[in-house]
């Protein structure tokens, strides 16, 4: 894990909120915003090696395209 600490348990108490509640997309986004959205958050859990999120974007991704 990296020395941004703070933003660290940030991003991941975000993540951790995905489990268990529906995210409030901006109003505007459509589905190609929110899968690019969700990348880019793969991305960075890939580069701190915060792997056991992973699973938990990738099944918000697999809502995106159910909707």
């Amino acid at each position: 894990m990296s020395g941004d600490n703070y933003f660290t348990k940030l991003m991941i108490s975000a993540i951790d909120e995905m489990k268990t509640n529906n995210i409030d997309w901006p109003i505007h986004w459509k589905s190609a915003e929110k899968n690019k959205f969700l990348d880019d958050i793969l991305v960075w859990l890939e580069k701190e090696q915060l792997y056991e999120h992973c699973q938990i974007i990738l099944d918000a991704k697999k809502k995106i395209k159910k909707i």
